[in-house]
């Protein structure tokens, strides 16, 4: 994996803490916004693996 990844992985994972934090005080628009950007970190991080096994699976044919 690649420096890129592993920077998605870490903010998707930082964000939804600081999501999950936002809603224990009831902070819930913010709550929203920071959930929104942990998934914006999360789609880039799912589809660059989903395309490294589409291309692996596409070489074994």
């Amino acid at each position: 994996m690649k420096a890129l990844d592993y920077f998605l992985i870490v903010c998707t994972i930082v964000l939804l803490g600081i999501s999950y934090y936002l809603m224990t005080i009831d902070q819930h628009a913010a709550s929203a916004i920071v959930n929104i950007a942990a998934y914006a970190c999360g789609v880039p991080l799912g589809a660059r693996i989903g395309g490294r096994i589409y291309k692996k699976n596409q070489e074994n044919k």
